[in-house]
């Protein structure tokens, strides 16, 4: 009965680490995060722009957004799933006007069935992409009560099965954006320990900076908390943030 107990206890802790996944062609990091993380029976892909592993971008939309979805689909095959799996998407784009294009490439490649989406028009993205893809996925496209980050999130976590989701932190002082950082990733930490988790368990974030010019500054500061394995992550410039330089969101495993 105890070695029974005890293959059990390792399969269950075997299934919830949390692994990297880094396509071997795929475009590199611009910054401290994973292109995708795989957790049990999910997969969570960072914001995925319009480069190609070579960094070479398409000049129309259309082929931009063809660009991106593929950069998702090859993160999530590294994971063992595809788009099929795919139970929330976000997506990021710096032009209106170009929506229908975008969802059109959506469509096509969802087979008509664009899982659930939130969008947003941005002024400003990471290394000046028009467009950036999130997307979360599970084994059975279940969502497992995950929601879509969104800004005006209130802040404060709650446990949702598996994960512990936070809404967004904003830095309460500080001069800088390395120094809001920091504080805002604290502030997140301390909250996740209170339901038994801590930074070092997040899988995912998102993170909005009130001027994306200060993204490597960002950049330095948040490395800080993820040196053994930094989580997913998309990055904008929303068109105002509430107080502050930076805000940020995140999803926790328990």
């Amino acid at each position: 009965m105890r070695t029974v107990l005890l293959a059990v206890l390792s399969f269950s802790l075997l299934a919830q680490e949390i692994k990297p996944l880094i396509p071997a062609t795929g475009p590199k990091p611009v910054g401290p995060y994973s292109p995708g993380v795989v957790v049990g029976d999910f997969v969570f892909v960072s914001g995925q722009g319009v480069a190609d592993g070579t960094g070479k971008r398409p000049a129309d939309t259309r082929n931009q957004a063809i660009q991106c979805v593929n950069n998702v689909r090859a993160i999530l095959r590294v994971g063992g799933m595809d788009l099929a799996n795919v139970f929330s998407l976000q997506i990021y784009m710096t032009d209106k006007g170009q929506e229908a294009v975008i969802d059109q490439v959506l469509k096509d490649a969802f087979s008509g069935k664009v899982p659930p989406h939130t969008k947003l028009v941005a002024p400003k993205l990471p290394v000046e992409t028009p467009l950036e893809i999130t997307a979360y996925a599970h084994k059975s496209r279940q969502s497992g009560e995950i929601e879509t980050p969104a800004i005006d999130r209130a802040a404060g976590c709650k446990a949702v099965k598996q994960f512990i989701q936070c809404g967004v932190e904003v830095a309460a002082g500080g001069a800088d954006v390395e120094q809001q950082t920091a504080s805002v990733l604290g502030a997140l930490d301390a909250r996740l320990k209170l339901l038994g988790s801590g930074i070092n368990k997040v899988v995912a974030t998102n993170v909005y900076l009130a001027d994306i010019g200060e993204f490597q500054k960002m950049n330095g500061a948040y490395a800080s908390f993820f040196l053994l394995r930094p989580p997913t992550r998309t990055t904008i410039q929303p068109f105002a943030l509430t107080r502050g330089r930076v805000a940020i969101s995140v999803v926790a495993l328990r």
